[in-house]
């Protein structure tokens, strides 16, 4: 009996030596997958960075730095009957990319790289992406096999990936079972609607798992394990609730990708299309909807306008919303901000959305115009395949490739950063008629804008002297045109005005009143120019307190003159 017992735990121990040792081999086939970005994409997330970071959004600004390292998810090696190589892995994680590297770490750390790889093919309901080798390479002359026979609760299976630690993707084998053989799960935290069916397991599951194999211990096949689905999320609120696509949906899926019998894309795209209009129409955001169909070249080229179309203009809810997308994941980030363009481009100024299709067309590109009427208005966009599926590459002014937006709203806000109609301080000088008396310099310092204080000084220089000075205080009303703006301007004050004649060469005493002068006129500035102004002004002085014999009465002064505001 103790014989029995022994051997039994030496043949459990024997089987959990070779299955161990075995998992070694999985590392030639399962691979870190690094996505190498769209050049646009590069070149404005750090705009986007200090962006957020001056709004206050940190956690998206962090989120850039990590999405910027490129560390995405996991692939595994599937080699085709011809010998064509794959590599299989979730959507989510290539989203976005120019292009994509894969690396394969032996565990004394030696490690070999494949660069260029291509999207060949997508699913976006299922989550699985077909990558292939760049120019047909073909590295490998087995992948990993497919499990092909039924599997039920309770059996042992086991996860291989590159979870992140730290700023670091580190290989992961992990053991579990599996809690539930068949589920479907909500698509949203406050959703009836269901995806699956997946398979449930216990399996250690972290970010950067995504995409690789969740496999089971099998007799007579390379590596000694074989795939029974894909691992593709994990459940927030559960425990130990990790869940993998069965491998019967990655043979379809593979076979869809592969196939070589045509299909009716006036078909295929019209589906696309009705699916898109049919979650358009209604009183909720739709931007969310929207971020499903555009293509990444429409995102790469329109997000940096997009982004800061948003930031300028979004409601604050909008904005908390995709801050917290793009702190999760900064692809579906800037598929938010360019949907939330396209969608208030759609909304009327009553705030409603009602659109219908026109008209789908092929056009000389390969794809299809399609044509909506959007709110009685008839609105262009083109639709192109993006790995297999098609996706909207422009709609209206917004346009995958072209720039020329952000470049008009550079030029613009260059424009009306020159056109100073805000200062601190500035100061005119101005020539002026003093009326009953003579010409003058009017010389004026003003603080603050568009609510102003400010210091007055009047000098004669005719036969009648004249003497003025005082505070006033005021504000003004810029109307921007453009490259120019006009000024109204208003002001009240206080201040001694004194004056002498001469008379056959004969000087009398000055004579010293206080008048409480009331000024308007307008001011222009150019950007061409910035901070430069002309300024033209009227003054009216009423008398307060009258001099001795009554000499100086009220008056008027209007000028003309420049200034430069700081």
């Amino acid at each position: 009996m103790n014989r029995r017992i022994f051997l039994t735990v030496a043949m459990f121990f024997l089987a959990v030596t070779v299955c161990f040792g075995q998992a070694g081999a999985l590392r030639d086939y399962v691979g870190l997958i690094s996505i190498h970005y769209h050049p646009d994409v590069v070149a404005y997330m750090g705009k986007f960075k200090e962006r957020f970071e001056k709004k206050g959004y940190t956690n998206a600004a962090k989120a850039i730095d990590n999405y910027l390292k490129g560390l995405s998810g996991t692939g595994f090696i599937y080699v085709a009957s011809d010998g064509t190589c794959y590599v299989l892995t979730n959507e989510h994680v290539v989203a976005s990319s120019e292009s994509l590297s894969i690396t394969f770490e032996k565990q004394d750390g030696s490690k070999t790289v494949y660069d260029r790889l291509k999207v060949l093919y997508v699913d976006e309901e299922k989550d699985l992406a077909l990558l292939v080798f760049d120019a047909g390479v073909k590295p490998f002359k087995n992948g990993l096999s497919f499990n092909a026979k039924a599997i039920d609760e309770g059996v042992d299976v086991f996860a291989a990936g590159f979870p992140g630690l730290g700023n670091t993707a580190v290989w992961q084998f992990s053991r579990g079972n599996i809690s539930n053989v068949s589920v479907r799960v909500p698509k949203s935290i406050d959703s009836d609607e269901t995806i699956g069916p997946y398979i449930q397991h216990t399996a250690q599951i972290d970010p950067g798992n995504s995409g690789g194999p969740l496999l089971i211990a099998a007799q007579g096949v390379l590596t000694g394990y074989s795939v029974i689905g894909i691992n593709t999320l994990s459940a927030r609120a559960r425990q130990a609730a990790n869940y993998a696509i069965p491998v019967d949906q990655v043979r379809t899926f593979i076979d869809t990708a592969l196939s070589k019998q045509p299909r009716n894309e006036k078909e295929f795209i019209t589906k696309k299309v009705d699916e898109f209009v049919k979650g358009l129409n209604g009183n909720k955001s739709v931007y969310e909807h929207i971020a499903k169909f555009i293509s990444n070249n429409f995102t790469a080229s329109n997000a940096e306008y997009a982004i800061s179309e948003l930031l300028d203009k979004a409601s604050r809810s909008v904005l908390e919303d995709i801050d917290r997308t793009f702190t999760s994941d900064p692809v579906e980030g800037m598929n938010a901000a360019v949907a939330w363009n396209i969608e208030s481009l759609m909304r009327s100024k009553t705030g409603t959305i009602k659109v219908s299709l026109d008209s789908i067309n092929p056009n000389d590109k390969g794809g299809f115009d399609v044509t909506f009427n959007v709110n009685d208005k008839i609105v262009k966009s083109e639709w192109s395949k993006e790995y297999g599926i098609y996706r909207m590459d422009t709609y209206g002014e917004l346009a995958a490739g072209g720039k020329s937006l952000m470049e008009e709203k550079e030029k613009k806000q260059a424009k009306d950063k020159a056109l100073r109609t805000d200062f601190s301080m500035a100061v005119f000088v101005s020539y002026a008629n003093v009326f009953d008396y003579d010409s003058a310099v009017y010389a004026s310092i003003r603080i603050g804008s568009p609510f102003t204080i400010g210091v007055d000084l009047v000098s004669g220089f005719g036969d009648t002297k004249y003497f003025k000075w005082g505070m006033s205080a005021g504000g003004n009303i810029p109307i921007r045109l453009d490259s120019i703006a006009i000024i109204p301007f208003f002001e009240g004050g206080a201040g001694p005005v004194s004056s002498a004649a001469s008379k056959a060469g004969e000087e009398f005493g000055f004579d010293f009143a206080i008048c409480l002068p009331i000024r308007g006129g307008l001011m222009l500035t150019f950007s061409a120019v910035p901070g430069l102004y002309g300024r033209f002004l009227y003054e009216y002085n009423t008398i307060f307190t009258y001099d001795k014999n009554k000499a100086i009465k009220a008056h008027s002064i209007i000028g003309v003159g420049i200034g430069y505001a700081f």
